[in-house]
């Protein structure tokens, strides 16, 4: 052992004896890599909120934000005036008096009156627990699944150090509660397609991560799902109608309008780049709406395309999981650098199927982009409050790119094409390493 240690340090190997390579991929590696960096990001949040800069200033009162947006909602729903938030004068008010006058930032309130079931239990909190509530409970659910997928130890590590996990903690959004959701219901639909259904109607808070699942459930049949999901949509309007009343469900199509016209069609005030999709990327370049739509467009259609074929074929279920969790991130034309959270979801049914059987040539080093771009970007980030982003660029986009194109090369490689064969027999799988 002493002479291991030795070698280590000298970089010498003994006589008569090989030098043994040190592989990042074992599973003792990755968990001490990913507790790490989490305690990293942890360290960070601290020196944060002790500086008043985050969740609640230096006199103890909210800081406007991501979060504190959702959470004056709760407080109007709970009070029986959710119609209100539909209104951007009323809602201007909602916020000067819970926030200050100096605090309106969110001129629409863009979600349907259904997610009021989920934001009025923390609304019932003070601000810094409800905030900190918030963020553990749907980290803890987005975790959850990612190790039921998985179901490696190591997982539970790389999904509390991945970058945009980081970023979504910080602005308290629902990145973790998507991931949760898409994970959820894919992770379920094998087996019990009902219930997976009921994750699939919760996932209708926010529905422009659900356009493409009606293609996959039609390419696979299960209709189950289908009706499961679209009963639970019915059933939660219903609660939120006979809990908020009619108002809002009235006034949301005319803010959800409104929103995308404030986010897709004008200048967001921010930067294109801060919407991490197709469009935002071609109106970051100083490309035209048309131009940006067209392309937009195209890609939300080559990406049904491409889930259509993998589900219709005999791929492993876990790479067509994973093909529609990654797809559904690069089709919408909306979504932010929080959003991109759910990205652990595809990357766990990705990583599920290597493990059963192993990497493709070059897999090694995709991964490590795949992680080492984005946390990159995270480390420059400084005051950026929209995300990570290279002058503007959508790094989250090009994220999610690389992961369906990873997903798909395994769907489709040749047999035969793994990493594994280049390594000597004695060599353990990574299956047996990153068991850890």
């Amino acid at each position: 052992m002493t002479d291991t240690l030795d070698n280590l340090h000298t970089g010498t190997a003994p006589v008569g004896k090989s030098r043994r390579s040190v592989d990042i991929f074992t599973g003792w590696w990755l968990q001490s890599f990913g507790y790490a960096l989490a305690a990293l990001y942890l360290l960070y949040f601290v020196i944060l909120y002790r500086a008043g800069t985050w969740i609640v200033n230096g006199n103890g009162l909210p800081i406007y934000t991501d979060f504190a947006n959702a959470w004056a909602a709760g407080i109007q729903a709970l009070h029986g005036n959710a119609a209100a938030l539909y209104d951007p004068a009323e809602l201007a008010k909602v916020h000067a008096a819970l926030f200050g006058p100096t605090a309106f930032d969110y001129p629409y309130w863009p979600y349907p009156p259904t997610f009021f079931l989920i934001l009025a239990p923390f609304a019932a909190m003070p601000y810094r627990w409800a905030f900190i509530t918030w963020d553990l409970v749907t980290l803890f659910g987005c975790v959850a699944v990612v190790y039921l997928i998985v179901q490696r130890r190591p997982a539970i590590a790389l999904a509390l150090a991945a970058p945009f996990t980081a970023w979504n903690f910080l602005a308290a959004q629902n990145g973790f509660l998507t991931a949760a959701l898409i994970g959820a219901a894919l992770l379920l639909l094998e087996r019990r397609p009902w219930v997976a259904g009921i994750f699939m109607g919760l996932l209708s808070y926010k529905p422009q991560f659900g356009i493409l699942l009606p293609v996959a459930l039609i390419a696979s049949h299960q209709w189950r799902a289908m009706v499961s999901a679209a009963a639970t949509i019915i059933v939660l309007a219903g609660i939120s109608i006979a809990a908020f009343g009619i108002g809002a469900w009235e006034a949301f199509p005319r803010q959800l309008l409104a929103q995308a016209g404030l986010s897709l069609l004008a200048d967001p005030g921010n930067g294109w780049g801060y919407i991490q999709t197709v469009y935002g990327l071609i109106r970051s370049l100083h490309g035209a709406a048309a131009l940006a739509w067209l392309a937009q467009g195209a890609t939300t259609l080559g990406s049904a395309v491409i889930v259509w074929l993998v589900w219709r074929s005999s791929a492993a279920y876990p790479i067509k999981a994973a093909t529609l969790a990654a797809a559904a991130l690069v089709a919408t034309p909306y979504a932010f650098a929080y959003d991109m959270a759910a990205l652990v979801i595809p990357a766990a049914f990705l990583a599920r199927d290597q493990l059963r059987g192993d990497l493709l040539i070059g897999d090694k080093t995709l991964w490590i982009i795949l992680f080492g771009v984005p946390l990159a970007a995270l480390v420059t980030l400084g005051d950026n409050v929209g995300g990570p982003t290279f002058g503007g660029t959508p790094v989250g986009l090009f994220t999610a790119i690389l992961l369906v194109g990873m997903i798909l090369r395994r769907a489709f490689v040749r047999p035969g094409s793994f990493e594994n064969l280049e390594i000597r027999p004695s060599r353990p799988s990574l299956s047996q390493s990153f068991r850890g």
